[in-house]
C-alpha cells in the first residue's frame, strides 16, 4: 500500500503558486493557504486543497486549524507588519515532519565579500527575525533557504531597471540570482533528505557584474541602453553548501536566461 505524502505550502504567491503546481500529483496532497477568495477558488480547480486564513489588523491566523498530520510545511511568506505573531498562530497550531522556510540573502550585510551561510547578518532585518521565529517554534526538523534575487515567470530585476530608467550604482558589483525551477528543486530535494537543522544559500554560482549581465539583457530585448555609475560595492552569496551536504544540484545557470522564460514579453 502507497501512503500519500501530505504537503502545506503556507502562500500562493509568485512562488508558493508555483511550488504547489509543481509538487500536487499522484500520491500526493497539496494544501495551500490564501485570505483571497479567487485564489482559494484557483486552488480548487487545480486541484490544490485550499486553506482559507483570516487577518485581524495586521495578524494573520487560521479560519480553522488543519487537522492533517502534514510530511513537510513550506513558508513562502514574505515580512509583513504582524509576520512574526502570524507565524506563531500558524506554526503553533499544525503537525509536521519538517519546515522549509524561504528567507532571502538580504539578510547579510551588505560588505564587498563572498558570503556563505557563516557569514554576519543584519540582526535587525525582519527577515532574520521570521527565521529566528521559525527556529523557535519548530519541534521537528527546519531547514531555512536563503534564497538570491528570483528570476522566472513575470519576474526578473531587469524589468525594474527599464522601468526606472535611472542610473545604476555599482556597475561592477557582483550579481546574485536564482531561478524559480531551481528554488523548487532545492525546496522538493529536501523532502526526502534526513536532514539535521540547516540553514542554506541557494544561489547560482555565475555572478557576472551588473554592467556586463543587465546591460546585455536589456540590448537583447532590444530596449534602450542601460547606464551605470562606477564602483563595485556588493557581497556575492556562495550557494555551494546545500550541493555538497544534500542531493540537490542547479539545474539550470545565469547563462540559460533565455531559455528559461524570460522571453521579452515575459521578463
Amino acid at each position: 500500500m502507497t501512503w500519500m505524502k501530505n504537503y502545506l505550502v503556507i502562500g500562493y504567491g509568485w512562488l508558493g503558486k508555483a511550488l504547489s503546481l509543481t509538487i500536487k500529483g499522484e500520491g500526493t496532497n497539496v494544501f495551500s493557504t490564501s485570505r483571497d477568495a479567487v485564489k482559494l477558488q484557483e486552488m480548487l480547480s487545480e486541484g490544490i486543497s485550499p486553506v482559507p486564513l483570516m487577518k485581524t489588523g495586521e495578524v494573520v491566523s487560521w479560519q480553522e486549524t488543519p487537522k492533517t498530520q502534514f510530511d513537510a510545511v513550506i513558508i513562502t511568506l514574505p515580512p509583513f507588519d504582524g509576520v512574526l505573531e502570524s507565524l506563531q498562530n500558524l506554526m503553533q497550531s499544525i503537525q509536521a515532519k519538517r519546515v522549509i522556510f524561504t528567507s532571502s540573502t538580504g539578510v547579510y550585510l551588505d560588505e564587498s565579500k563572498t558570503m556563505d551561510e557563516t557569514a554576519p547578518v543584519i540582526k535587525s532585518h525582519l527577515v532574520l527575525q521570521m527565521e529566528e521565529c521559525i527556529e523557535s517554534l519548530v519541534t521537528s526538523k527546519y531547514v531555512i533557504l536563503r534564497l538570491a534575487g528570483h528570476v522566472g515567470p513575470n519576474r526578473h530585476p531587469v524589468r525594474f531597471f527599464l522601468r526606472n530608467r535611472r542610473e545604476i550604482p555599482n556597475g561592477q558589483a557582483p550579481v546574485n540570482l536564482i531561478h524559480q525551477a531551481d528554488i523548487i528543486g532545492a525546496i522538493t530535494c529536501l523532502f526526502e533528505e534526513s536532514f539535521p537543522n540547516k540553514v542554506y544559500n541557494v544561489c547560482w554560482p555565475e555572478h557576472p557584474t551588473k554592467q556586463l549581465y543587465y546591460g546585455n539583457l536589456a540590448l537583447e530585448m532590444g530596449a534602450e541602453k542601460l547606464s551605470f555609475l562606477e564602483g563595485n560595492h556588493g557581497k556575492k552569496i556562495d550557494g555551494s553548501k546545500i550541493t555538497r551536504e544534500t542531493k540537490f544540484r542547479y539545474r539550470h545557470s545565469i547563462d540559460e536566461i533565455k531559455d528559461l522564460d524570460l522571453r521579452k514579453d515575459n521578463i
